[in-house]
């Protein structure tokens, strides 16, 4: 085959057509304009920011499994694990943007309230999220020394210490929807009550969404580790969950100041 022969083929293989690059533009766009009509006071901004958001994680996860099957087939082993490294950490990067905006949203609507909270909010009682916060940071420590652990080798307390993981974010989103229910019965306290409501129901409930993810990750790590599929060289799936657990846990710091101390 000729030089110009092979050069045609190489662009012909190399050649990335996709549509996901386009509803990741329109999910991203669609967020920021949520949030200005959300803030504007009209009602269908709420549901933009809603449909961006579950419009950009579908993109995203479209996307990266595009450029996966395409990339990966090219790749040997050692590249393969710092490519996907790398895909996660944008992956993670996005999903900090995404808080970010409702962050954002969040503080520029308090500042044009004379006091926060608003009148007729409910008194945000700190002692049980306290716990929840304790227990949830407590279990990226878990996490990481069940990374340590099979790295050493020892894979029956590795399995115990992801377990451990998993019941202490369980028991963390229990008490999230505990309060929850308490804030809606005893105080009518909801989604529609005013802005601080729903900034506060949104951005918990997001993060909660993000945690019942995480579990489900973890869950599947659970399952491959007391099946063997994991070789120290070759564990990818376990980084991958392990740094998102520690995104989650980052990220509710965060939350916890803002909700509940600021």
């Amino acid at each position: 085959m000729s030089n110009a022969g092979l050069h045609h083929s190489s662009e012909e293989h190399q050649t990335h057509n996709s549509h996901w690059p386009i509803v990741l533009a329109v999910g991203a766009g669609s967020i920021p304009t949520g949030i200005v009509l959300h803030v504007w006071g009209n009602k269908i901004g709420l549901g933009i920011l809603i449909f961006g958001a579950v419009v950009t994680l579908g993109g995203l996860a479209g996307w990266a499994q595009a450029l996966l099957k395409e990339r990966l087939s090219e790749l040997d082993l050692v590249e393969k694990d710092k490519w996907l490294r790398n895909g996660m950490k944008l992956f993670l990067v996005s999903e900090a943007a995404i808080f970010g905006a409702l962050f954002a949203h969040h503080y520029y609507a308090k500042t044009h309230f004379p006091v926060w909270p608003p009148e007729g909010a409910p008194h945000l009682d700190t002692r049980l999220p306290a716990i929840a916060t304790f227990l949830l940071l407590s279990s990226s420590f878990t996490v990481q020394s069940a990374h340590s652990l099979f790295l050493k080798g020892k894979r029956v307390w590795c399995s115990r210490m992801v377990l451990l993981t998993i019941i202490l974010g369980g028991i963390f989103l229990w008490m999230q929807g505990n309060e929850w229910g308490y804030l809606k019965a005893y105080d009518q306290f909801t989604l529609k009550s005013g802005t601080f409501g729903t900034s506060f129901f949104m951005m918990t409930g997001f993060h909660g969404l993000h945690v019942s993810v995480g579990l489900i990750l973890l869950s599947i790590v659970f399952v491959r580790l007391r099946l063997g599929h994991f070789q120290q060289h070759r564990h990818f799936a376990f980084v991958a969950a392990s740094w998102y657990w520690h995104f989650v846990d980052i990220v509710w710091i965060f939350l916890f100041g803002t909700m509940y101390l600021v």
